[in-house]
């Protein structure tokens, strides 16, 4: 039996950007990249996973959590145009990543190798309210409400009436991919051999729903669609990330992203200690780290994992206060979202701190249960009667980010996340259930026209 793992190669990689870029043009090159990889290990019992391309890490996979200020100093360059193309010619990898299935018998040797990790490559699941969860808001749900209820409770008109909607902000959607016929998909993440190209995913599907909440806030921003969950595993997800980086070199874009996934259970650190869950130097969570350092907000679903109806799926180890929130999920740089209804109470699925990794997860609630892609009249139809989940609630979030974006584009990632996070409602004191309050579109950008950041050098 084989399974699924990332091998990381230790070992400097000489201009990782065209590298990467290269193996994502050419499956032939991609092939290549990887078998020169792992060149010396004998590939007897490893087959290379063609759907994704070898990735090159700038973060050593055992060097400290925080950057070095070169590393830092060169992603901050990551701001589109020729200066960051020239700016990133002096970029250096300090490994490889190669998706790989490899026999059981095969592992323990593999992993006695100097000079390489074996990390998981673990499944990842949406964070939609699935069939299966029971009903604090519970059981039975209180009626969803239309898009209208939804953006007077957000508080998006003083933005609004001022013109800003999030024109020229472009929202990554890292998800199982969006339809382009309906939402204003503009760029994205196609690969010879992928299983999903940027824009042609059904409207049925869970990244259609997530770009019809972002729209909520912020209807003029454009969408870039990563369809990674046709490869639904971490490696799939890492493979995004470096899309996302790759991009924002070329262009400074995108500007925000969105990340509605996770898992839902916790294995036993003793038997995996380098699962993603426990071990926060994973490539996945490294990568995410980049490209907040490059300047990319990465607003990320708490989970549906929450004590009182916890979603069918999750594994009682996964479970309430201390166990629901983690992974990449709750890394410090990320922007956590839990769920709340219209009338913003909290929904009994929207997973409880603390975090994981960072305990004061998650860092903010916004709104879910509304026709957005999903419900009556609704492009995606009524056969799913809303859209649900802190799936929902978490492009919300990320739409309100890009209308403030559009106001104020010089607001770092560490910047707007301290904005949503002082004007919450309720803010204050963090608390496992809601963090630091409900978001405020309204107070966040009346915060800021009192207030506004300092231009982007």
């Amino acid at each position: 039996m084989a399974s699924p793992v990332l091998i990381e190669v230790i070992g400097d990689v000489t201009d990782p950007f065209e590298v990467h870029a290269s193996a994502v043009r050419s499956l032939n090159e991609s092939h290549r990249q990887a078998t020169d990889a792992l060149s010396g290990m004998g590939l007897s019992g490893i087959t290379i996973d063609p759907t994704i391309a070898p990735v090159p890490m700038l973060l050593h996979p055992q060097g400290p959590v925080s950057f070095d200020g070169g590393v830092l100093r060169q992603l901050n360059t990551l701001s589109g145009g020729p200066q960051s193309r020239r700016a990133a010619e002096s970029f250096g990898g300090r490994s490889t990543v190669i998706a790989a299935f490899v026999e059981e018998g095969r592992l323990p040797e593999l992993r006695a190798r100097p000079g390489i990790i074996v990390w998981p490559n673990s499944e990842l699941r949406l964070f939609n309210e699935s069939a299966t969860a029971g009903r604090v808001d519970c059981g039975p749900f209180r009626p969803a409400v239309d898009l209208a209820t939804i953006r007077a409770t957000l508080g998006v008109d003083p933005a609004w009436n001022d013109g800003f909607k999030g024109r020229n902000i472009v929202v990554g959607i890292i998800d199982e991919g969006v339809n382009g016929t309906t939402y204003p998909v503009t760029g994205g993440f196609s690969r010879p051999g992928s299983p999903v190209a940027a824009g042609s995913a059904s409207i049925t599907s869970h990244g259609s729903m997530c770009a019809a909440d972002v729209l909520v806030a912020a209807p003029d921003a454009k969408i870039y669609d990563y369809p990674f969950l046709g490869i639904p595993n971490s490696g799939g997800a890492l493979q995004m990330f470096q899309a996302v980086l790759d991009q924002r070199r070329r262009d400074g874009t995108p500007h925000v992203t969105n990340s509605s996934y996770g898992f839902v259970a916790v294995p036993s650190a003793a038997a995996e200690p380098n699962h993603e869950i426990h071990d926060i130097n994973h490539p996945l969570h490294r990568k995410v780290r980049e490209v907040i350092a490059a300047g990319v907000a990465c607003f990320f679903a708490a989970g549906n994992c929450g004590q009182d109806c916890p979603d069918g799926r999750c594994d009682v180890s996964g479970i309430g206060p201390g166990r629901s929130i983690h992974a990449s999920n709750s890394l410090i740089e990320v922007i956590t979202i839990a769920a709340v209804n219209n009338g913003r109470e909290r929904i009994g699925y929207s997973s409880q701190g603390p975090g994981m990794f960072e305990r004061a997860k998650p860092d903010l609630a916004s709104y879910s249960h509304f026709f957005g892609n999903f419900g009556p009249g609704r492009p995606g139809g009524a056969a799913t009667p809303f859209d649900s989940g802190t799936s929902a609630a978490t492009p919300v979030a990320a739409g309100v980010a890009a209308m403030l974006l559009s106001a104020f584009p010089g607001l770092t990632p560490a910047g707007l996340k301290n904005v949503l996070v002082n004007t919450a409602i309720g803010g204050g004191a963090w608390n496992a259930d809601f963090g630091h309050g409900i978001i405020d579109a309204a107070r966040a950008y009346n915060f800021l026209k009192s207030s506004p950041p300092p231009p982007t050098v």
